[in-house]
């Protein structure tokens, strides 16, 4: 094995730093030819990475060296060069994929943690060179991947192994998730495919996933095929196992499929609901959960949103209730933080009133959601809630993580609600001055979140800020008897003209909060 990794690595040296010299030495094509056939065999050395070989991952930049050597060409010569070895990139494709594949599951049972992840990188590195592979080969790359995969599982032959259905499809996901695949015409034949697939295996079940997630885009401008692919994803929602590529994957198709899901809205809620209570995903995928929700109601009448936000919320404001009257502990804490984070992720893609930008010339017209009438869901909720979040923020104010979660339930509305966030603007501005009143006791951390939500009020509530700094900060000793009205008004004055600069928001803030602590100018302000 050393010895032949040795050779490889001479074989690969001379490939990379020679590549265009060799291929200009036209009368030798065949000893270069050669060559690149002896790194073939080094790509597709027999056994599985990393624990049967190390040496085909050493092989990949020179794939891409000599790809980028044959299109430098001018195009007469490109031509010649791309009829010799179009050929050997689509050998190469057959032997990533081959090496892409997992192993029997009794073998890969026995890898360690740290095989695996390395196997999982090089799938990823794999990936990347079919997505560059598929520049020189264009659409027939992906006709070859769908006859293969078409055979596959067209054929009566039971000795297939799911390994290689596996690999087949993850060619597919690797590129089409970069790779703009909308007018391929072997995608129809693809997703007329996938629910044929025996889905007996978590690897597979996660390509099938990611492939159909890759597949958004598509998805989008062919709806029909919706009804073919979604309950594959509503089914694995409920599997802890395939939590990261069910979740992500429903979240693509909510944010680029929204206008065509409502016939399937009450569904999609329902099957989150029973995984949002069951608690089935870790606390990152519950929060891209409540962002697909988020896409998928926009599109919606606003009846119907309220309707589903109350379902939806209600188990989690009731249980905010509760958690606000205990005394406050590590456990509650966290609990707090979950709900509130819920609401923050939904609250940032619940937009009613964004359209989607006019198309270009010569463009398809662009879905958007109808005209809507009423009160604006997220500003509805918020203000049903407001006091439960006042109440929380008045037991929890010297803990920063509960602070910024708070916080970051008002900077993403006002971020999603822009204007609409107008009749929310007193009781938030009013929330901000109490919150100022207690701020010596605050952290530096804190401090950062109060000035997040100052500038998205800045940026989005320009006018409305304007009038409540100038009403709060008339208050005679708010926030502070140590600063003057010469002072506050400097600090208002900063405020309001930095609508683009956020860091420059924090260090006004700052240097505002060390005035009212008399800390400004002080050992202590390098603290804050």
């Amino acid at each position: 094995m050393e010895t032949s990794h040795g050779i490889c690595r001479i074989a690969i040296a001379l490939g990379e730093n020679h590549s265009r010299a060799l291929l200009e030495q036209v009368e030798h094509w065949q000893g270069f030819l050669a060559l690149v056939n002896m790194i073939m065999f080094c790509t597709g050395i027999p056994g599985h990475y990393p624990v049967n070989e190390t040496t085909s991952s050493l092989t990949l930049t020179f794939w891409y060296t000599l790809q980028d050597d044959i299109m430098s060409f001018e195009a007469e010569k490109q031509a010649v060069y791309l009829q010799v070895y179009r050929p050997v990139y689509f050998q190469l494709v057959d032997v990533l994929l081959h090496k892409a594949q997992f192993p029997a599951d009794e073998e890969y049972a026995s890898w360690s943690s740290d095989e695996k992840e390395q196997f999982r990188i090089y799938r990823v590195d794999i990936s990347d060179t079919l997505m560059y592979v598929y520049e020189m080969l264009g659409a027939e790359l992906l006709s070859n991947l769908y006859d293969k995969l078409g055979r596959l599982l067209t054929s009566s032959d039971q000795s297939t192994s799911w390994q290689h259905t596996e690999a087949l499809l993850y060619g597919f996901q690797s590129i089409a998730e970069t790779i703009d695949v909308n007018y391929s015409d072997v995608i129809p034949g693809l997703i007329g495919l996938i629910p044929r697939i025996s889905i007996t295996n978590v690897q597979l079940a996660d390509t099938v996933m990611f492939t159909i997630g890759a597949l958004a885009e598509w998805l989008a401008d062919h709806p029909v095929m919706l009804s073919s692919v979604l309950p594959l994803v509503l089914q694995a929602l409920g599997n802890p196992d395939l939590s990261i590529s069910s979740v992500s994957t429903l979240k693509k198709i909510c944010r680029e499929c929204k206008y065509d899901l409502p016939p399937y809205a009450t569904n999609i809620v329902a099957v989150s609901q029973e995984v949002l209570i069951k608690q089935i995903h870790k606390t990152s995928q519950c929060m891209w959960l409540m962002q697909a929700l988020g896409f998928l109601l926009s599109a919606l009448p606003v009846e119907e949103i309220l309707r589903n936000l109350h379902s939806l919320i209600t188990p989690y404001i009731q249980q905010l209730e509760k958690l606000s009257e205990e005394t406050p502990n590590p456990s509650n804490k966290l609990a707090i933080i979950h709900i509130l984070g819920l609401l923050s992720n939904l609250f940032t893609t619940l937009d009613i009133t964004k359209q989607d930008e006019e198309s270009g010339d010569n463009q398809p017209p662009v879905k958007s959601a109808p005209p809507q009438t009423g009160p604006n869901p997220v500003v509805v909720v918020l203000q049903q809630v407001f006091a439960l979040i006042q109440n929380v923020l008045s037991k929890w104010l010297n803990d920063s993580q509960v602070v910024e979660a708070v916080c970051a339930i008002f900077e993403k509305s006002v971020k999603t609600l822009l204007h609409e966030f107008a009749p929310m603007v007193s009781q938030l501005s009013e929330m901000l001055g109490q919150m100022y009143s207690t701020i010596p006791q605050s952290s530096r951390s804190v401090m950062d979140q109060f000035a997040e939500v100052l500038f998205s009020l800045n940026k989005h509530c320009f006018s409305l800020l304007t009038v409540w700094l100038k009403e709060a900060l008339q208050s005679p000793g708010f926030p502070s008897t140590r600063v003057s009205e010469e002072q506050k008004d400097t600090f208002s004055q900063q405020v309001l003209r930095e609508r683009v600069n956020k860091r420059r928001v924090k260090d006004i803030v700052k240097e505002f909060t060390l005035m009212c602590r008399g800390l400004h100018g002080t050992e202590y302000a390098a603290d804050y």
